[in-house]
């Protein structure tokens, strides 16, 4: 265990010597620069400080070490609480002799092992716990997904989401509305973890008010869905936003509409038997009062299709550059129009996860 004795030139501690004297191995530290470095490199399980106020300062900023004051004289009772109430172990009189120092620290080290079991404890359980909360999160997360591969009229959808961690940022669904159409997205939740996954969860609820509430303008013009969905997210006041690829599929005409909502990569159209992606120009949703999106429309034909990755993807590739990766992408949307054939092409393991979540959606027209 170790042991600081926080010491200066003019007035030396007196307990020092008297440490050093049945083998507790003090380190002399003169500079509270000095013991705060140890405290908090965690080379420092015990600090001796002959400062009040320095004693109250570490108990309070490292409840892990024991802090003990000494004192020339015992403090009074409300002083004393005080010291206690901050966290510190310990009060020495300077008077005391060797053989009652020696008694009183493994005093003060048995209590602080036996502080360090029960913190190990709280933090094993608290561990345990949230383990439990996220493969209970992770499980109605992965229940939100729409089955894949799913037929809409004349149209395979297919879609494949590998978090990164147990909860994922990203999001992918698909369903039909209104009538003869449907439409189809792909969400990446700014950040990780929890609250992210909370918008996943929001993101599920709007696609069924988008089933029950779209307003016919909404069929040719996708942007307003992203502008109402923007809405609400500002009015959340969450603190998170999304980039988000939606499209909007009539399938009468098999007319394809689609925004972007500042999503990288762009979303990939194979026509013909070329694939190209499709740029158009709009902002997250969340983080601006006021949004506007540029929509692409395009009529698919029989084996044509719309792919759409999240930028996890592109972090798995070995491509050294953006271009190249983003090449490697195109062509592996242009020889296949199968998800899982697509992650093989790329070099990805279905069931290993990358730094980032990753996500594919696949629309295909059949022939």
């Amino acid at each position: 265990m170790s042991l600081v004795v926080v010491d200066t030139v003019d007035t030396p501690s007196p307990f020092f010597s008297r440490l050093e004297a049945f083998g507790a191995n003090p380190v002399r530290a003169v500079e509270v620069d000095e013991v705060l470095r140890r405290c908090e490199s965690g080379n420092a399980d015990v600090v001796i400080a002959s400062d009040p106020d320095l004693a109250k300062r570490l108990a309070w900023e490292f409840p892990s070490i024991a802090v003990v004051l000494t004192a020339p004289s015992k403090p009074r009772g409300k002083e004393l609480l005080n010291l206690m109430r901050r966290g510190v172990a310990d009060v020495w009189l300077e008077d005391q002799d060797e053989a009652a120092t020696q008694i009183r620290l493994r005093a003060v080290q048995r209590r602080a092992k036996a502080a360090d079991r029960e913190l190990r404890a709280r933090i094993n359980l608290y561990e345990s716990e949230l383990k439990r909360d996220q493969r209970a999160g992770r499980y109605i997360q992965m229940g939100m997904l729409p089955p894949s591969p799913m037929m809409i009229d004349d149209y395979r959808l297919q879609q494949h989401m590998l978090p990164s961690h147990m909860l994922s940022g990203d999001f992918v669904d698909y369903f039909a509305f209104a009538e003869n159409h449907f439409a189809a997205y792909v969400a990446d939740v700014s950040g990780h973890g929890a609250s992210s996954a909370f918008v996943t969860v929001l993101l599920k609820n709007f696609s069924r008010r988008v089933r029950r509430e779209y307003h016919p303008g909404m069929l040719d013009e996708p942007g307003r869905i992203l502008e109402w969905l923007n809405r609400e997210i500002m009015e959340q006041r969450i603190d998170k936003h999304v980039s988000m690829v939606l499209l909007v599929t009539d399938c009468r005409d098999d007319r394809v509409t689609m925004v972007n909502a500042g999503h990288y990569p762009a979303a990939i159209l194979v026509q013909g038997g070329k694939a190209r992606y499709v740029e158009n120009a709009g902002k997250p949703v969340g983080l601006f009062p006021k949004v506007q999106f540029e929509a692409f429309s395009t009529t698919l034909q029989a084996d044509d299709r719309i792919v759409v990755f999240s930028d996890g993807v592109l972090e798995m590739l070995d491509e050294s550059t953006h271009e190249a990766r983003e090449a490697r992408l195109l062509d592996a949307a242009e020889r296949t129009d199968d998800v899982r054939g697509i992650w093989r092409l790329l070099g990805l393991d279905e069931e290993r996860a990358g730094p980032d979540d990753m996500t594919c959606l696949i629309v295909s027209r059949e022939p």
